[in-house]
Parts: C-alpha cells; structure tokens; sequence
C-alpha cells in the first residue's frame, strides 16, 4: 500500500485498508494471528486514525507503535545488572504523526482526560542548558521549573527533546501527532515507557535519524529520566529486543550497556502466561513511600558494602573489582555455596544510616540517600535500613532469572513455574490467612542454608515490595493449577502473571476472576465497590507478545 513510507500516507488510504483484507497480512506479521488481538489492535488503530483525521485533517501520517511489556523473572534487578526474563504484551501504544506545518510540536491524545501538549522544540534546543550533557540538562532549573508534575506532555516533549539531540546535521522537523493507547495505567505494564519509545521514534523517523537498539534503550531511558523518573532499561528493553511469541533472557547494565548476550526462546505451544489486572495503582505516600524506598535504597548500598566485606575477607582486589553487577555474584564466583552464605552472614541484617556512613567507605551515601529520599516527608526518613534481606533477594533473584529461560528450554516448566513462585515469595507480605509474612535473614537461618547447601535460587530473600491484594491474586493462581505466579514490575500495586500448561489456562483464569468479583478481594483492594463486569472480562488476558517497537506498515 505505502509506495515511499517516508513521507507518509493519507489518513484516509490507511482507513480504507483497514476497511479491506490489505492490513490482514502486516498486522499478523506482527501481532501473530490470533482473531481477538487482531480485532482489538485494528480498532485501536482506527481510533487513533480517525482522531488524527478529526485534529490534523487527511495529511499523509507514518504510525509508531510500542507495545506494552511483562517480566516473568528477574524483579527488582535491572538498575544492577541482574538477569531478566521479558516479553512484549499486546497492548501499546500508537502514535499517529506527521510533519508541522506551524514549527511546533502538537500531541493529541485519543482519551479526552488528556489535553494537548504544544511546545516549540527548536526554542527549548536553542537555551543555553540544552548544550550541557543531558543528566545535567534535565536536572537544571529551566528545565524543571516548567514541568507540571504528572503531566503526560513531559513524557512526549522529553521523546522529542532526546530525537533533536540527535539531529545535528540538517534542521529539525517537528512533528504533530495524535496518541493512543490501550494499556492500562498504573497496571505495571509500562506505558509511560512505552509512550516515550513510540514518540521518539516518531520524531526520529520524520528527521531521518534512527539508532541503534542498544542506543534507542538509552535513549528511552533519557526521555523518562527528563520527566523527573530514574527508571532503568529493562520496560523499553522489552519493547525494543521483544520479538514475536519469544521470550528475551538479557542482563542489562546501564554504566556497562551490552545486549549481545540477550538470548531468545518461543514460549512453547503448551504454555500459557496469564496477565492479570488487579485494578490498583501505586500512589505512594508517607510511611508507605518510605517503606518502598528503603529497600532501593539498601538495595544500592548494599553491593558496594558485600565489596567491602570480601575485601576485609581477603579475597583479591581484581576479582572483586569484577563483582560489579548482580548477575557476576554468584556462589561459583565466591568459592562455592558455603562460601556464599558466609560472605552473606558479614552483611549487617540492618543498620542505622548512620551507622552505614560509619562504618564503611560509600562515597555515593549522601547523594544516594538525597535521590531516594529526598521526597519523602522528614518525620518517615528510616531509622534503620535492612541490607541482608534485598541483598539476598537481588542475588537469588537474578540466578532465578538465569535459570528460568534453560528450565523453559528443556521443557522442566514445574522448575520454571517454581522458579516465578519462590521469587514471589521474597517480595510477599502477607500469608494466604491474611497475617503478615516476612523471611528470616538471621544468622542461624543463613547457617541452616550454607549447611544444607541451599541452591540460592530456593532462597527468596527477603524484599517485600508485595500487596495484599497481589498476594491473594498470587495464591488463587495457584490453587487453581498454575505452574507459577508471581508479581511483576516494581510492586505494592498493578500486575500479577501466571504461567499455565495451556489446558489449565481457562480454569485459572475463571478462578481468578471469580475472586476477583467476591467482596473479600473488594476489601483486598481497598476499591469502592465491586468490579464491573467488563472489568472482569478484561482482568485476566493471555499474553501474545507481539513484535517489538518500531512502524507500522500495511
């Protein structure tokens, strides 16, 4: 149908095709050919069309998708280097876009709780902050003091500001386009990322500028970090490495950044990964915002602080030099699995944040504990930070993620569903009888494990970025015959997946949502009232990753 893709192609010939088997065969190239997900990716696109159509007239347009992601193993690791286990989800993100006629930039977006977003790239490009490397760009004043927190405009102008960095040979495009997505908010799928990816691509697509996978993910990261997030690389990294019905085994480190060890498997015929919804977003605050953020805070000090005591242990300099990311600390890099539990032991359960300054050498302590808490109110500052525990989960959770993707491989799925369990475990708070859960992470318990010589991937540490409410989606999973279950993305609130034989998929997914619709998951979840009955149609889906981000093309 597209004779020259890059200058476009009218609104109008692109709704025609939709109209007719022309699309049939590009939207299963990339969507797979599942008729549900073909007949809810076509009526996304043709939303977003006729919008676009509505605002812009029938200009010729070049659609940006990026699809949503999940993370079936390997939470809480990506900022340090540990293994992940990603695969794109169905749902993304579309942008519609064209060039400006005005020089102006103008998002518009398909769901009418979201205004315009206008504003002149080249204007922002020619102040003076706009020359300074990009981590002191986005943290200068004028630059901040014109954001609106929350305003999803950041999100788009922070895509296009990244693309123009990039376009320094010939004079920059602006573009216009109009947005839509049907992933849900807050629901742990990555949206935000997913809108920042498909904007940039936009951008650079129109200007004739393109990059690198590994350049692209960094530069996802850069538009997000522009919004006031210090996200890491593994939500757009899905998007981007994602292939077709594949699962993507990576280890990413953004000081270190290499994708080429990124391993790719076709989840079998035989098993189905379930995405369930529990309608609660993470709003935190106070107590609650403190507690989630002294994990990641120990989680940042707590590997400079195993370096230290390896050193005081007298291993060599050079080797521990090497021990720079979690998927490089392992019991075979230590000296064995009694060695590591040893080592493990040396690791204060907690301490003080003054006692942490004290008594080890962490030079980046104070602007650490400035970035995690620096928006958390002063009488909710911790007291005292827990080391030993999301040291532990960190470490176990990467060799779980190491291991899920040759679990897959040679078709051990009770190893692989038990892999997505015991991570959970680690991040849950409360038991299947609604009282409080936690890991012991005492010295006699770690005792236990180097004599048993536990496999450290059976230990689930001890991070507890769980909710009641994912916790009880977790254990309905699993009675009802999943193979594993666990939360995905960050915690506290939105996704929780579950791996299934593919027989057993329905009988999981009604058990889920016949929960999902009794009072006790309404108090569970804090909710007005009960679920609607589209939400619950809606609350459980079957993962068909699609191809990764890029243009679509009919």
């Amino acid at each position: 149908m597209i004779s020259d893709p890059s200058v476009g192609t009218p609104v109008r010939r692109w709704l025609h095709a939709l109209e007719s088997d022309v699309s049939a065969g590009p939207l299963a190239a990339i969507y797979g050919s599942d008729a549900e997900v073909l007949r809810q990716r076509t009526q996304l696109l043709r939303r977003v069309l006729e919008r676009f159509l509505e605002r812009f007239g029938d200009l010729p347009l070049r659609v940006f998708r990026a699809p949503g992601r999940i993370n079936l193993r390997g939470m809480h690791v990506d900022t340090h280097g540990g293994y992940l286990n990603l695969m794109t989800h169905q749902r993304e993100v579309l942008v519609a876009s064209a060039p400006a006629a005005d020089g102006r930039c103008t998002f518009a977006n398909i769901d009418p709780r979201f205004p315009e977003a206008h504003f002149d790239a080249e204007a922002l490009a020619a102040q003076a902050a706009f020359a300074l490397p990009w981590s002191e760009y986005i943290t200068h004043p004028s630059v901040t003091a014109p954001l609106r927190k929350g305003d999803w405009a950041n999100y788009a102008r922070g895509a296009v500001l990244r693309a123009r960095r990039a376009v320094v040979a010939r004079p920059f495009q602006p573009i216009v386009g109009v947005v839509g997505s049907d992933l849900p908010r807050g629901a742990a799928l990555s949206s935000s990322h997913a809108l920042c990816t498909a904007v940039l691509l936009a951008a650079l697509g129109w200007n004739g500028a393109s990059f690198r996978k590994d350049e692209l993910i960094l530069a996802v990261r850069d538009a997000e970090w522009f919004t006031g997030a210090r996200t890491g690389t593994s939500d757009q990294g899905a998007m981007i490495l994602g292939r077709r019905g594949a699962l993507v085994n990576v280890a990413l480190l953004a000081e270190d950044f290499d994708i080429s060890g990124a391993r790719y498997l076709d989840l079998p015929d035989s098993l189905r990964v379930l995405v369930i919804n529990s309608y609660t977003e993470r709003s935190l605050s106070g107590a609650q915002l403190a507690a989630y953020t002294r994990n990641r805070f120990a989680y940042s000090m707590a590997l400079e602080i195993l370096r230290q005591e390896l050193l005081a242990m007298g291993f060599d300099p050079a080797r521990v030099k090497s021990l720079d990311r979690l998927s490089r600390i392992t019991p075979e890099a230590l000296g064995g699995t009694r060695v590591f539990y040893d080592v493990l032991e040396r690791i204060p359960e907690s301490l003080s944040p003054e006692a942490m300054r004290a008594r080890y050498e962490l030079a980046d302590f104070d602007a650490a504990y400035a970035r995690y808490f620096g928006g958390v109110p002063a009488e909710h500052h911790p007291r005292t930070i827990g080391l030993r525990g999301p040291l532990l989960f960190g470490l176990a959770e990467s060799e779980r993620a190491r291991l899920f993707l040759p679990a897959l491989e040679r078709g051990d799925f009770v190893r692989a569903g038990l892999l997505m369990t015991t991570g959970h475990e680690g991040d849950r708070v409360f038991r299947a009888d609604g009282s409080p859960y936690c890991q012991r992470m005492d010295s006699e318990a770690l005792r236990l494990l180097a004599g048993r010589e536990s496999p450290v991937e059976e230990c689930p540490g001890d991070y507890g970025a769980s909710s009641a409410v994912l916790d009880a989606l977790v254990d309905c999973a699993l009675a009802a015959g999943a193979l594993g279950a666990s939360l995905t993305g960050a915690g506290i609130a939105g996704t929780v997946l579950a791996l299934c034989r593919t027989e057993d998929a329905g009988a999981v997914s009604e058990a889920v949502r016949n929960f999902m619709g009794m009072e006790q998951y309404v108090r569970a979840s804090k909710r007005p009232g009960p679920l609607s009955r589209s939400e619950l149609g809606e609350a459980v889906m079957t993962n068909h990753a699609p191809e990764g981000a890029g243009e679509l093309r009919l």
